[in-house]
């Protein structure tokens, strides 16, 4: 992790000190030199709402242009992870129970089903086993076993 990411990372956990709800998902440094950009990504056990993302945003920018020399420019974004990002955190897993899920596993199989319960170490799936019959089972994961989660969007 880079010397900038870690200040971020510290500015953001201060912007985030009095809203317990709130935490962050992930920085992502991309490219360098010129093309430097830093994702900052956001979430809250109900969501994030924009404003708080403009809010740390310019708290962040501010204490950049105060606090560090940088030799090279830099793009700084923050956001709430998109449907696109995979779960990285327990508290995602949890704010997500009851949704329906992709996960690919670390041997590069996929299992869908509906997240019904989940703690730092295990997540369990409800998973269809007959569509005619409506049967489902569980399915208990170790979160060491999983290499991406994905929440599935329903447009029914």
């Amino acid at each position: 992790m880079s010397e900038v990411v870690k200040h971020i990372a510290s500015w953001t956990a201060e912007c985030l000190s009095d809203q317990e709800d709130l935490f962050l998902v992930d920085i992502i440094q991309k490219g360098s030199g010129a093309m430097s950009k830093v994702i900052v990504l956001l979430d809250g056990d109900n969501g994030i709402s924009i404003d708080k993302c403009v809010e740390v945003s310019r708290s962040i920018s501010r204490r950049l242009d105060e606090e560090l020399e940088l030799q090279e420019p830099l793009t700084l974004e923050v956001s709430s992870p998109g449907l696109d990002h995979p779960l990285k955190l327990d508290r995602q897993y949890q704010k997500n129970i009851g949704k329906s899920v992709k996960i690919t596993l670390l041997d590069g199989s996929q299992i869908e089903g509906v997240l019904s319960k989940a703690d730092p170490d295990h997540v369990v799936l409800e998973v269809l086993v007959d569509k005619k019959k409506k049967i489902s089972e569980n399915r208990e994961l170790k979160l060491s076993e999983i290499n991406k989660t994905i929440v599935l969007v329903s447009f029914k």
